[in-house]
């Protein structure tokens, strides 16, 4: 009998659901597999045209724990560098792809699994959602692309005491500091957030990638504002989105991304 895989995938419509199912570990991103099936679960929604958002989502009433401590505190430090460049790729290609990814948080998000959530474009929190910094507790420093991530999300004030203080937080704290962007109305994230990437895969696939490539650039000053929409904006007002999208308003209609236009 084969081991159950380490992220389930499964998709609805243009959505593509990835699980972290190392429920044992508590998804940590340590556990046997899970990094590889999200690198995998993130090519195949880059590759395939007809997936247009992920939602990651975790087993067992965790998200992600994050990093394994007991690896952590026995490897030499070779080791552990080379395991945190190829963990690097994960946050990198969440945050480069050129597709959207939403988190569905239940249980805890810590560590490095708040890195994981915070990477993300959109964040649903679950009523059982806990986030945090945790490195401090046991004498490290943040990773998981942190430094960029949460400053971005909850400004330097915040992601200072976060990093400081360790402090947990819950979902309605997520949500009004700007951790989290929905708090899911019953008690499970994944629904709402399935719902949510299933709006955003019916939005216009350019301009959201453009969306998302400047807020990885910002902050920007004013000229290199300026100079970005130069560079992009003209294209997407000749494109057959924007096109429909114009239709579609003079129609009193709602719009239909993603087809061609005569």
């Amino acid at each position: 009998m084969s081991e159950p895989s380490a992220v389930l995938t499964q998709r609805h419509g243009a959505v593509l659901q990835l699980t972290l199912n190392a429920p044992a570990n508590r998804n940590s991103l340590s556990a046997p597999g899970v990094l590889e099936g999200l690198l995998a679960g993130l090519a195949d929604l880059e590759q395939d045209e007809t997936l247009r958002c992920a939602v990651i989502t975790g087993a067992g009433g965790a998200f992600c724990s994050g990093g394994d401590l007991r690896q952590l505190a026995h490897a030499p430090e070779h080791e552990t560098r080379a395991r945190m460049t190829a963990n690097a790729a994960l946050y990198r290609g969440i945050a480069t792809a050129s597709k959207l990814v939403v988190a569905a948080v239940d249980g805890p998000a810590f560590g490095a699994g708040l890195g994981l959530a915070a990477c993300c474009d959109l964040v649903v929190a679950g009523q059982s959602a806990r986030f945090c910094c945790a490195f401090v507790r046991v004498g490290a420093m943040p990773d998981a692309a942190l430094f960029w991530s949460l400053p971005g999300r909850v400004g330097r004030t915040r992601a200072r005491q976060m990093m400081l203080l360790a402090d947990e937080v819950d979902a309605s704290e997520a949500l009004a500091m700007g951790l989290a962007d929905r708090m899911a109305a019953g008690g499970s994230a994944l629904p709402d957030a399935l719902a949510l990437a299933e709006r955003l895969a019916r939005g216009p696939a350019q301009a959201q990638a453009r969306i998302k490539l400047g807020l990885r650039e910002a902050p920007m000053g004013l000229e290199e504002a300026l100079a970005f929409q130069v560079a992009h904006a003209p294209t997407l007002f000749a494109s057959d989105d924007f096109r429909e999208g114009a239709a579609a308003f003079f129609e009193k209609r709602a719009p239909v991304f993603g087809r061609p236009r005569p």
